[in-house]
């Protein structure tokens, strides 16, 4: 059984949002775009762009505009002020508590459900984990 809004709360999208913009400047479509390969559920471009908005407005972003690498239009972008790296390096350390949360968590439920293996803990990336190759020794 899957418990929605767990795995992935609210405050990580904005986590992710100023982790993204603090690698490179970025336009909203793209932000949502990586947003759903982290799999964040129901991320569309027009919540982005409304966090981006609240984000500009608290100034933790800024926004420009950039021409187009191809024809067309000019791209709305939107890049991390030092305000916004503060806020990121805030949210890494509640991430660092809440796994820390987490953790004692899976210890507890193990615990009182010992017939249930809680899964290992899985390290902390800044991209989505690649799948490992097995190689096999031959004798």
């Amino acid at each position: 059984m899957h418990t929605p809004g767990i795995a992935r709360p609210r405050p990580l999208i904005r986590a992710h949002v100023l982790l993204l913009l603090a690698e490179q400047p970025r336009h909203g479509y793209e932000l949502a775009t990586s947003l759903r390969m982290w799999e964040f559920e129901g991320v569309t471009s027009s919540m982005v762009y409304r966090d981006l908005a609240r984000l500009e407005e608290e100034g933790l972003v800024r926004s420009f505009w950039a021409a187009s690498q191809a024809r067309g239009p000019a791209r709305h972008m939107y890049e991390l002020t030092p305000a916004g790296a503060e806020d990121l390096a805030r949210c890494a350390d509640d991430v660092r508590g809440l796994i820390g949360h987490l953790t004692e968590f899976l210890s507890q439920v193990a615990t009182v459900a010992p017939c249930q293996q809680a899964p290992a803990p899985v390290a902390a990336t800044t991209s989505p984990a690649k799948p490992r190759r097995r190689f096999l020794r031959t004798r």
